[in-house]
């Protein structure tokens, strides 16, 4: 079996999920918890198994809550190279439907689709290995018994083994064993069922025999019974003749119901005849009462659209008038304002020449200023720069200064001082002194001191000299730093320090005053700004000058100007031709629009009118190829007389129809059946009767001649047949028992034989997680009992839980491998939870050894337990409806 498609609709918390699965290899469907994954192979289970019309409880777990919808399952899959498309609408509609894309078979619904794919799937899908190869989220994963009830499988081993296994298949031995257990107990073997019951009756028949043999039955009793019996069998021989002709005219009366049936049918399939052409005609008289419906249509269209137009050419006129009068007003406006522009633009001309000068005068002053400024600033720079040490100096030399102190105080410290005072002479190493002048020194390495016949040595510390010579390193350090600065002392750079910080305040003091006068100008724009202006003004000459001393003039721009009479004239009057302009500009632009829109308009209706002239031709050629093919006048007739056809089969059919309910009234089905079993009850009341008369008229015979020897004869035949029916109940109970036997222990030796396929299987599996010294130990059963890494072996009950889940997949891939494409999906829902990371690779390469033959479908909430499967598809579940919410 191959599962191509899957999809589900209102099933728990999914809405719609539809996953499309290769037919071969691994395929992994991605999601998060309760994304519907394990509600994929829930709906396929239920798909399967259940018939859409049922009310289980699990079913109706499925229905979304809160939502009156069905639950609909759909799946494609393939059985025996058969393709089909099986689905299912539970809860809701209950509707089954299975189809066969691939083939030109019938398509079949409701029970009978249910009850098709059910024997399919119990004649040709291995149940058993379907079962046994899915690991389900919400079940422990157990091991796989294999060789138990898989028939595929015990067909792969048997061919892997080299041999064809004696017992069959499994349900051979079950038959055996049920034959074998008909007759003998299955623990103790004693007699059970038929063989118990013979054994009674032998007992019985010995028992009935002695009796005979010890006294005979009166022969009243006998005679009474014959009698009993004879009257009995009269009775029954009569009902048995009433019940044979009422038989006999209910089934009659069922070949008129079948007739009228069948009369029905005929009917019913020319009304469908008789209606399909009545509709066809209605169909096409509709289409042509359309189609002039539409022409009329277009007609009345066409004349609207022509007279719209004429009326938009009407109106045009009109206003192309009016927007040729607002076009010459509108540029009368425009030489008045052109004309007052040119006055106040003259105006304008003098007063700037004014403000020309004034920010000459600006300019000069403020240049002159920013000279001084600059001059302070360039004085303030040149003495920072005599008084500024290198940065980080004044840090170093006082660095150099601190160590220089403590390398003296430690020379002082680590160096004894020798004082000699006195009257005579002294000797200290190779200088003699006079002690009476006294003397007093340091002594820094090992010194001898001789008085008189007495010699004393003095020996310093044992570091005098690395200290020393640390004092010198310092000073000389210090010296140097001091001279590379270019100052005499630790004062003297700390006094040019504070000088430059005061120095670097004044700088940027005067910087700042620079900012401000600039006003992020460069002095070289403002240069060039008093060169601009100077120039200007040179240009105006004395003409511009006088100008502004006249009345009419601006006056001094610094002091407040006086109003300009011509000025104010010649702006009151450019503003007076503005607001005359705006007013013909606004004019103008709504003429010139109101004909625009008109022209559009007129445009619009014409082309409209085009378009539909272009449609009513395109309808009167339709309806006159129409008519050409068929008049109105014959389409109307054809309607009616298929009416006619109509109601002429309907009322053949309903005149059927009432001869079969008049049939089914007279004779219904359920009375035929009652009485067929009616008779069939009283011919084996009445054969047991005639049987009972016989044997009554027998012993009254028997008994009447005193005979007491022929009821010793009877007892003695019965004995005879309980004994023949005990002996051969026995020789098919002793066979059956050793055929069961022999079948059990051929059974065993099979499965013993299959255990070496199915180890190699496993181990080879095994081996690409656990390497080369990975083994496993089989029961009878083929499950795993233990297993072997190297030296170390441990029981499966005592392995950890991931190494039980990994074997329990090893396996599951080697049944598949083994059964190949006679095999079914393998699923594994949510797996590889207890398996270490470091094994999850090679575990990849366990479920991908199956991709070449079979088909694994891996459900898991994080991909990446699988990224070590090899060209594995992979399906992303869409958000379900209860994590969205």
């Amino acid at each position: 079996m191959i599962l191509h498609r899957l999809d589900i609709q209102d099933f728990r918390g999914v809405d719609r999920e539809e996953v499309h699965m290769p037919p071969r290899g691994v395929f992994v469907i991605e999601g998060p918890n309760e994304s519907g994954k394990t509600s994929l192979m829930d709906a396929l289970e239920m798909l399967l198994e259940h018939k859409a019309s049922s009310g289980r409880a699990e079913i109706k777990a499925a229905s979304p809550v809160g939502r009156d919808v069905p639950v609909v399952v759909e799946a494609e899959f393939t059985i025996d190279r058969e393709r089909m498309r099986y689905r299912k609408e539970f809860v809701r509609g209950k509707r089954t439907s299975l189809e066969f894309p691939e083939s030109a078979k019938v398509a079949l619904t409701g029970d009978d689709a249910h009850d098709y794919v059910r024997d399919l799937l119990d004649r040709r899908v291995d149940r058993s290995l379907w079962r046994a190869l899915r690991i389900a989220q919400d079940e422990p994963i157990g091991q796989v018994e294999a060789g138990k009830g898989m028939e595929s499988l015990r067909r792969a081993l048997d061919t892997a083994a080299g041999g064809a296994d004696p017992t069959g298949d499994d349900t051979l031995v079950t038959r055996v064993a049920e034959e074998r257990n008909r007759y003998l107990t299955a623990r103790r073997g004693e007699p059970t069922g038929d063989l118990a019951r013979s054994e009674s009756r032998l007992a019985d028949a010995r028992a009935s025999l002695d009796d005979a043999r010890a006294k005979l039955s009166e022969l009243d009793a006998a005679v009474t019974e014959h009698a009993q019996q004879t009257a009995a069998h009269s009775s029954r021989r009569s009902s048995l003749v009433a019940i044979e002709s009422e038989v006999a005219r209910l089934e009659e009366a069922g070949r008129t119901v079948a007739d009228s049936r069948d009369a029905l049918r005929v009917a019913e399939v020319e009304v469908d005849r008789a209606t399909v052409a009545h509709d066809a005609e209605n169909r096409l008289h509709r289409e042509r009462t359309v189609l002039v419906a539409r022409r009329d249509e277009e007609q009345v269209r066409g004349a609207e659209l022509r007279e719209a137009t004429a009326a938009a050419a009407r109106r045009l006129e009109p206003a192309e008038v009016r927007a040729g009068v607002a076009r010459a007003a509108l540029e009368a406006a425009e030489r008045r304002v052109s004309t007052a522009r040119a006055r106040v633009d003259a105006e304008r001309d003098a007063r700037e020449q004014a403000r020309r000068r004034a920010d000459l005068s600006a300019l000069d002053s403020l240049l002159e200023t920013l000279g001084a400024v600059g001059a302070e600033l360039a004085e303030k720079e040149a003495e920072l720069a005599d008084a500024d040490l290198p940065g980080g100096a004044v840090d170093r030399i006082r660095a150099a200064d601190s160590a220089l102190r403590e390398a003296v105080v430690r020379s002082a410290a680590s160096a004894p001082r020798v004082a000699v005072a006195g009257e005579g002479l002294a000797r200290v190493g190779d200088e003699t002194i006079d002690a009476s002048e006294g003397w007093e020194r340091e002594i820094v390495e090992n010194t001898v001191f001789e008085v008189g016949k007495v010699s004393l040595t003095v020996v310093p510390a044992g570091d005098t000299d690395a200290v020393r010579r640390a004092e010198s390193t310092a000073r000389v350090r210090l010296d140097a730093i001091l001279r590379e600065c270019g100052v005499g002392s630790l004062a003297e750079a700390e006094r040019r320090e504070r000088r430059a910080e005061a120095l670097r305040a004044d700088i940027a003091s005067h910087r700042r005053r620079r900012t401000d006068l600039l006003h992020g100008d460069t002095p070289e724009d403002l240069t060039r700004r008093r060169a601009t202006l100077a120039a200007a003004v040179d240009s105006e000459g004395e003409a511009s000058e006088e100008s502004t001393r006249e009345p009419g003039g601006t006056g001094d721009p610094g002091a407040g100007a006086v109003p300009d009479p011509a000025a104010e004239s010649a702006s009151t009057e450019e503003e007076l031709a503005e607001e005359e302009l705006a007013r013909c500009r606004a004019e103008d632009r709504a003429a010139s629009a109101e004909a625009e829109t008109l022209r559009t308009d007129l445009a619009t209706r014409n082309a409209l009118a085009a378009e539909a002239a272009e449609r009513l031709q395109g309808c009167e050629d339709a309806l006159a190829a129409a008519r050409d093919i068929a008049p109105d006048e014959e389409l109307a007739a054809a309607v009616e007389r298929t009416r006619v056809v109509v109601d002429s089969t309907r009322e053949t059919a309903d005149q059927a129809r009432s001869r079969l309910d008049e049939a089914l009234a007279d004779a219904p089905p359920e009375l035929l059946e009652n009485a067929r079993a009616s008779l069939a009850v009283l011919e084996a009341e009445e054969r047991e009767s005639a049987s009972a008369v016989a044997t009554a008229l027998g012993r009254v015979n028997a008994i009447s001649d005193q005979g007491r020897l022929g009821d010793v004869a009877v007892a003695d035949r019965e004995v005879e047949a309980a004994q023949r029916e005990n002996d051969a109940l026995w020789r098919r109970a002793r066979a059956a028992d050793l055929l069961h036997r022999t079948l059990e222990q051929r059974r065993s030796e099979a499965l013993r034989a299959y255990q070496e396929p199915f180890h190699r299987a496993v181990v080879e599996l095994g081996r690409l997680v656990y390497g080369r010294d990975f083994d496993v130990r089989l029961g009878e059963d083929l499950t795993i009992l233990s297993r072997r890494i190297g030296d170390v072996t441990v029981d499966y009950d005592s392995l950890s839980g991931g190494a039980r889940e990994q074997l329990a997949v090893i396996v599951r891939i080697a049944c598949a491998r083994l059964v190949g494409d006679n095999g079914v999906p393998v699923f594994l829902d949510d797996t590889m939870g207890y398996t270490d990371p470091s094994r999850r690779l090679t575990m990849g390469a366990v479920i991908a050894a199956a991709a070449a033959t079979s088909q694994v479908i891996v459900l898991t909430c994080d991909r990446s337990r699988f990224a070590g499967v090899g060209s594995a598809r992979t399906h992303v579940m869409r958000r379900s409806r209860a994590t969205r919410d």
